[in-house]
């Protein structure tokens, strides 16, 4: 027995997982740095700490910036809360709460996966929320969602809190009784859960928006962009990022604005046709008006504690709720060397040796440990080494719509799963989507830009999974790219 386990007070073994927490109430006279990494590009933006809060003031500079980044890294799931406060909402900033993955090596930020509010504009009670996958651009709200109010007289609490499957977004006032007032959640493009992460607080003097809903020809040759309620005026300079499909629309241009909601790019080049991602963002170069205050008063995170356990010495008593709770099956009769569907037959401790997967059993059943056979204990997790298969991208890779079997129909009752895939396209100038089916039915999609440099390495922790005898089809679904796809995964029932 660990005597530091026990419980002498209680009498009882007491075993708890262990909580990551962070809490940071900035009580003291300066950021601590054992706690923060403060970084700063421009100078224009200064930082202070007085009265229980930090203050992240803007100046008036554009595309300076300043970061505080927390120097824990934490694990999903977990938990964010900040509470912040602004002195004014104005054009021309951004402010983005956000957890962003970092490499494991050098503990930096690596852009590759993010979950993130962003304030900005004039507002007091709107934000976006965005989320990054695997070096994706960032998904973010077509438009600004509710928030509590982050005038001067009001703090908001927001909260961020990603988990395996999905990634919420909440709300509320500081210290009131109510509820969250609002919440919101994302499933698509959610953050990897096998990531380490850190805490960001970024400031930077340039507004950005999402929401464009079309990128076409004006009818002269040049990039018409339409985004309800832009806001802009003709001469206002505009950056375009990650606009897929109409590459000649990415990039920084005079804007001729035609209405409130569209607006014409001058010396631009129309081409292409635009695809709809949710990435595309535009900006205004132009910095605020006048200084703006951020104020954050606490930074709460935590690593969600996954499992609380209690044993209880025994005295030799039968007391409800003193004992750990097993699963009892009705009859005792081992049967060895196969898997059993028989009512209350127990497996054998020994491993069973296989070189195809065994039959599969009904559930509640119970199953052998599985070997090769030459005894070595199968540890995969999914199947043994002769139930795995690959697939090798086609030389010239795919270039037209055409369905490319990844893993033909595997025989009756036997399903093919994919477990990791690495993709890349290949030619200049066309950016297709590239889909995966189950026989004809898409279950996972990726948009890939044109010129990828190097092929982009995706795992699925939960693997995809196909119909019974059904083959694996890769596709793209637009014509003239030339993509490359390798996958591997597994068949097993």
């Amino acid at each position: 027995m660990i005597a530091g386990a026990y419980d002498w007070t209680d009498d009882m073994l007491k075993v708890k997982s262990m909580q990551k927490k962070f809490r940071d109430s900035f009580s003291g006279p300066e950021i601590n740095p054992a706690r923060w990494e403060v970084a700063a590009t421009g100078g224009g933006i200064a930082l202070t700490v007085a009265d229980g809060a930090v203050t992240i003031s803007t100046g008036t500079t554009l595309d300076d910036e300043l970061t505080l980044t927390s120097r824990t890294s934490f694990t999903i799931p977990l938990r964010v809360m900040v509470a912040v406060n602004m002195s004014q909402r104005i054009v021309g900033q951004s402010v983005w709460l956000e957890l962003v993955s970092i490499d494991p090596t050098t503990a930096q930020p690596d852009g590759r996966n993010a979950a993130a509010w962003r304030l900005d504009g004039a507002s007091a009670t709107l934000a976006n929320y965005e989320v990054q996958n695997e070096a994706a651009p960032r998904l973010a709200t077509t438009s600004a969602s509710t928030i509590p109010t982050t005038a001067p007289t009001g703090w908001s609490v927001l909260e961020i809190e990603p988990t395996n499957d999905e990634c919420w977004f909440h709300g509320r006032l500081m210290d009131t009784t109510a509820a969250r007032s609002n919440s919101y959640v994302r499933h698509q493009q959610i953050p990897d859960p096998n990531a380490l992460y850190r805490f960001r607080v970024r400031v930077r003097n340039r507004q950005y928006i999402n929401g464009i809903s079309a990128v076409a020809d004006n009818g002269t040759g040049l990039v018409r962009v339409t985004r309800t309620a832009h806001g802009y005026v003709t001469g206002d300079v505009v950056t375009l990022e990650n606009v897929s499909g109409v590459l000649g629309a990415n990039g920084t241009f005079t804007a001729t604005v035609i209405n409130a909601n569209s607006f014409d790019l001058v010396g631009s080049s129309f081409s292409g046709a635009y695809i709809n991602t949710g990435w595309a963002s535009v900006s205004r170069d132009l910095a605020p008006a006048s200084s703006s205050d951020i104020k954050v008063q606490f930074v709460t995170i935590a690593d969600y504690a996954e499992l609380t356990t209690e044993i209880t010495a025994g005295r030799g008593q039968s007391v409800a709720g003193q004992g750990l709770g097993v699963n009892v099956l009705n009859a005792i009769t081992p049967v060895g060397g196969q898997a059993r569907n028989t009512s209350g037959a127990l497996p054998v401790l020994a491993a069973t040796g296989y070189s195809a997967n065994p039959a599969a059993v009904t559930t509640a059943r119970g199953v052998d440990l599985l070997a090769t056979l030459i005894g070595a204990l199968v540890t995969k997790p999914y199947a043994i080494p002769e139930a795995d298969w690959q697939t090798a991208a086609a030389a010239g890779g795919i270039i037209n719509t055409t369905d490319v079997v990844l893993r033909a129909a595997a025989a009756a009752g036997i399903r093919n799963y994919v477990t990791s895939i690495d993709v890349r396209n290949a030619h200049a100038t066309v950016a297709t989507e590239v889909v995966i089916k189950d026989g004809a039915t898409v279950i996972w999609r990726q948009l890939l830009p044109a010129a990828m440099a190097a092929p982009v390495e995706i795992t699925f922790p939960t693997p995809l999974r196909g119909t019974a005898a059904t083959a694996m089809n890769v596709a793209c679904i637009t014509t003239g790219a030339q993509v490359y796809v390798n996958a591997q995964g597994f068949a097993a029932p």
